[in-house]
């Protein structure tokens, strides 16, 4: 009985140390967390700043969308493999309406 409660808890724990799937907190993320840092730049444009992270990741900031005289800023967690693992809203402008905000209609995640 031991046995089989300790071979239970170690299998627990191989299986969520190999989980590296993350839930998408926004619809930026749903749309964009797995995808090529390369797609997202090719289709908006370069980086504005960027920065290391930890193992390898590299921060980036990006900014376009102007409409208004007002942009989208968005932050972008890229893995060494270069695929996106987060990204969130830096500036935005929310719909009054409760539609898309402004960064999710700029960048296709509306």
């Amino acid at each position: 009985m031991t046995f089989r409660l300790a071979l239970l808890v170690v299998s627990a724990a191989f299986v969520s140390a190999c989980t590296t799937a993350s839930v998408a907190s926004n619809p930026l993320e749903k749309r964009w967390n797995g995808k090529s840092a390369g797609s997202f730049f090719a289709a908006y444009g370069p980086p504005v700043s960027d920065s290391g992270g930890a193992l390898g990741a590299t921060q980036y900031t990006w900014r376009g969308g102007f409409r208004g005289g007002r942009p989208c800023v968005v932050e972008l967690s890229v893995a060494k493999d270069y695929t996106i693992t987060s990204i969130s809203a830096v500036s935005d402008r929310i719909d009054p309406k409760g539609g898309p905000s402004h960064c999710e209609k700029t960048l296709d995640a509306a």
